[in-house]
C-alpha cells in the first residue's frame, strides 16, 4: 500500500478515438482506494494493460455524454463474468441513476454484485480516512463536473511507547487522542501533543475537470493544487470552435493553471487538431511553463510525504 497517489491516463482523446489515444478515463490509485474518472470506449482494455484491478472500484463521471461512458458496461460486464461479489459505487451528475439503469436493462445485465450510484450537483461525494473528493459544476453540457481530491493533512502520528510511559489503556482512550481530542486520565489532563509526534505525510490535492471552456468554477477549485489535469481538446488556433462547443484550447488550460497558481498541469482530451502538437505545447508553456500534454498510459507520482 503506497503513500504516492498514482495517477494514471487511461484515455487522453476528444470523442473520435485515436489510433494512439483512447478516449477519456484516468485511474487514481492512493492506499486502498481504487478510483476511475470518466470510462470511455476500451477502458477496462487499458486498466488491464495497466494492471489496474476491477474490485473495489469507484467510478466518477464527469459528464454523461458517450465518449466518457461507453466503457461502463465492459466494466459492469466483466465484473459479473469473474463472479465479483464486491460492490461497485458511480457517482455522477443527475441522470446517472436512470443512465445506468438504461445501461442494464438494454444489455439484459442482472449483476450478482450491489451499484450503488451517487447523484451530485456540487459538494463533498467521497469522505473517508485517506480523502476528501469533491464536485464543482462546470460550463461545458447541461450537467458537468470537475472533481478536487484531497489527502487529509495529519495531526501527527501516535507514539504508542509515550502512551505506554504514561500508562493509558489501548483503545478509546487511543483513539480520541489520535484524532485530536485531550483527554482525562488518573486526575491528569492529556493533551494529543503530548502522545503525536509530527508526521511526514502532507496534504496533497489535484483537479480533474472533464470537458469545460474556460471556468472560473475551475479556477477557484483549483487553488494552489499540486496536479491540475485539464481539458486541453484545442490549439490555440481554434478559439471560437472551443467557445462554440464549450471546451478549452491549450492557452485556455494554461490561463486556468496560472490563476489559480497551480503547481503542474496536464492537457487531456487532446483532439487531431492539434496537428503541430509541439507548438501547442510551446504556446502554452509561454504562460504556464509546468504543463505537458497527456498520453496514454502516461503516469503521475504525487508524493504525499516531504
Amino acid at each position: 500500500m503506497s503513500d504516492n497517489i498514482i495517477v494514471t491516463i487511461l484515455g487522453s482523446s476528444s470523442a473520435p478515438p485515436q489510433i494512439d489515444r483512447r478516449q477519456s478515463s484516468i485511474s487514481i490509485k492512493y492506499r486502498n482506494n481504487n478510483l476511475l474518472f470518466d470510462v470511455g470506449e476500451a477502458t477496462q482494455v487499458q486498466m488491464i494493460k495497466n494492471k489496474i484491478k476491477f474490485k473495489n472500484l469507484v467510478i466518477f463521471f464527469t459528464h454523461l455524454h458517450s465518449d466518457h461512458t461507453q466503457g461502463l458496461i465492459g466494466i459492469l460486464s466483466t465484473r459479473n463474468f469473474y463472479d465479483m461479489k464486491t460492490p461497485i459505487t458511480i457517482i455522477g451528475p443527475p441522470w446517472t441513476s436512470s443512465f445506468v439503469f438504461l445501461q442494464l436493462l438494454a444489455y439484459r445485465l442482472y449483476p450478482e454484485y450491489e451499484i450503488n450510484v451517487i447523484e451530485t450537483e456540487g459538494g463533498t461525494v467521497l469522505l473517508n480516512n485517506d480523502l476528501h473528493i469533491e464536485s464543482f459544476q462546470l460550463n461545458h453540457s447541461d450537467h458537468s463536473l470537475g472533481y478536487k481530491l484531497s489527502t487529509h493533512q495529519p495531526l501527527g502520528i501516535f507514539n504508542v511507547e509515550k502512551a505506554k510511559e504514561k500508562k493509558i489503556p489501548r483503545g478509546e482512550l487511543w483513539k480520541l487522542l489520535q484524532d485530536g481530542k485531550p483527554i482525562e486520565f488518573n486526575d491528569n489532563t492529556i493533551y494529543p501533543s503530548d502522545v503525536l509526534e509530527e508526521s511526514d505525510l502532507k496534504k496533497t490535492s489535484l483537479v480533474i475537470t472533464g470537458d469545460t471552456m474556460i471556468d472560473q468554477n475551475v479556477i477557484n477549485s483549483s487553488s494552489s493544487v499540486d496536479l491540475l489535469i485539464h481539458d486541453g481538446t484545442y490549439p490555440p488556433s481554434e478559439s471560437k470552435r472551443a467557445k462554440k462547443h464549450k471546451h478549452s484550447t491549450c492557452l485556455d488550460a494554461a490561463y486556468v493553471a496560472k490563476f489559480a497558481n497551480a503547481k503542474r498541469l496536464i492537457l487531456t482530451h487532446i483532439s487531431n487538431l492539434h496537428r503541430d502538437i509541439e507548438n501547442s505545447i510551446e504556446e502554452a508553456k509561454k504562460i504556464f511553463p509546468n504543463c505537458e500534454f497527456a498520453y496514454d498510459n502516461m503516469r503521475i507520482i504525487l508524493k504525499t510525504k516531504d
